[in-house]
């Protein structure tokens, strides 16, 4: 079993659940929402497969997303007030959980295996993948998932069941209501410390347990292994720009590793070959007889001694340098996967005290001084909103400015080599000529007795009459 082939699966506590991310769940979308949408580098929505994504309905059976007439927030108050439920007060600081907003996913590779078998998926920004078909597998799959979700929390508290295959990895979104029974009435009620927990610690017994349920009851079907357990270990959930950020910080990290132990790798090289070329040098000596066969032997051993530690180190950085290689390679395509983002932009913090009224109205002319208040308040924080536009404005600025920066050097670069091209073209060219000139006079026969005297003439010291050959070199 490929260990690296894990499922995936992330419950998030609900206190609302607003038309936005309902409409989203569903892709009740047009072309120009996604487009914009498609906008932020770290989304990428692919529209030809938009027609793709199916959910399970309360029959369990697979339906188009979004068939249902009634859309996935209205069907979540539906349930909630069938059992009854009633929020805090509107302007109360806290409010109960009211639903369990389920992932579930797995390996990048192996979910788009089953979604997609052996068709090619192109998953570049404008891709057209409208030839591509879902597998029966990826839909056995959710079923089992969906089956799985029932036994737990009851089909009926399925609210909705989403599978997404529009976007770089294929996955399921739940919406799910917690019931639980009242203690005095047995009454059934919203109740989320029913199924999962009266606090922190009963919450992460049960995220485990339902961890490996999962991949008894599905996972292992499909060959998604159970994920590492985070127990002990200082986890924290990054949104996909942070996750990016951190992907980008590990790369340079792993790429300058890389390129520290390929130059230590390059000097252990150097000093065996130079170990061994004493070792050649000693058995020279040995051979004509510079030294003798004791220190001949102590020599060699040392030597031998010597090549056989650093081929040792060498090999060990050799190791490390394939596994980095290895750690890199995934990083980048990860980063390919997940989306690129050139220069973030930094996170401003804007110091101000928010606009406040501090007279009293007065007993007459009460209009005006609203007046005068709503204009002061929307002076004040006009002036808020055009700071916060003018730094991301030299943001973005600078941005470009770097990139026209790169492109720029790039470009003479290019045109500096193009030059140095020409140039050495012409010299070799007319280098070549001269030689060929030069070939040509030897190929005369007289050239050579000529060169004879003058040869003769130089040793002996008499005057001879010779040709003045004049060529010009440049």
């Amino acid at each position: 079993m490929n260990t690296d082939i894990k499922q995936a699966m992330h419950v998030e506590a609900g206190r609302s659940f607003g038309t936005a991310e309902a409409n989203e769940n569903e892709r009740r979308w047009d072309d120009d929402k996604i487009e914009r949408k498609n906008q932020d580098p770290t989304i990428h929505y692919d529209k030809s497969r938009i027609g793709l994504n199916f959910e399970i309905g309360p029959d369990g059976k697979i339906h188009p997303l979004g068939y249902q007439e009634k859309s996935l927030e209205v069907r979540l108050m539906d349930r909630r007030a069938e059992l009854g439920w009633h929020p805090f007060k509107a302007d109360s600081k806290i409010q109960p959980n009211c639903c369990a907003k389920f992932i579930g996913g797995g390996n990048h590779d192996r979910t788009l295996e089953m979604a997609f078998g052996c068709q090619t998926v192109n998953l570049g920004n404008g891709a057209d993948n409208s030839h591509l078909q879902w597998c029966r597998e990826i839909e056995q799959w959710a079923k089992d998932v969906y089956d799985w979700c029932a036994r737990r929390y009851g089909h009926e508290n399925i609210v909705g069941f989403q599978v997404h295959l529009d976007e770089s990895s294929p996955y399921i979104h739940a919406l799910i209501v917690p019931v639980g029974q009242r203690a005095k009435s047995g009454r059934e009620c919203v109740m989320w410390s029913a199924k999962f927990g009266k606090n922190c610690y009963e919450y992460g017994r049960i995220l485990r347990e339902m961890h490996t349920s999962l991949y008894e009851e599905v996972g292992s079907k499909y060959g998604l292994e159970c994920g590492d357990s985070i127990e002990g270990r200082h986890v924290s959930h990054l949104n996909k720009r942070d996750y990016i950020r951190k992907l980008t910080h590990e790369a340079r990290q792993a790429e300058k590793a890389v390129k520290g132990l390929q130059s230590m790798i390059r000097k252990l090289e150097a000093q065996i070959l130079n170990y061994k070329s004493q070792l050649d040098e000693v058995e020279e000596k040995l051979a004509s007889g510079r030294i003798t066969l004791d220190k001949y032997d102590a020599r060699k051993a040392d030597l031998l001694k010597l090549i056989s530690e650093y081929q040792t180190k060498l090999e060990d950085k050799a190791g490390k340098l394939q596994a980095k290689e290895q750690a890199l390679d995934r990083m980048t395509r990860n980063m390919e996967r997940v989306g690129w983002i050139a220069q973030p932009f930094r996170n401003h913090r804007i110091d101000f005290d928010p606009p406040r009224i501090t007279s009293k109205p007065p007993m007459f002319g009460v209009d005006k001084w609203l007046d005068e208040q709503n204009r002061s308040i929307a002076s004040r924080f006009v002036k808020i909103v055009r700071q916060i536009e003018t730094l991301y404005q030299k943001d973005a600025e600078q941005q470009v400015q770097s990139v026209q920066r790169n492109a720029l050097v790039d470009y003479q670069e290019l045109k500096r080599l193009q030059q140095e091209n020409v140039r050495l073209t012409d010299l070799n060219e007319n280098q070549t000529a001269l030689m060929q000139e030069f070939i040509d006079q030897l190929a005369d026969p007289s050239v050579p007795d000529r060169i004879f005297t003058i040869s003769d003439a130089l040793i002996g010291g008499q005057l001879v009459a010779v040709f003045i050959w004049q060529r010009r070199w440049w």
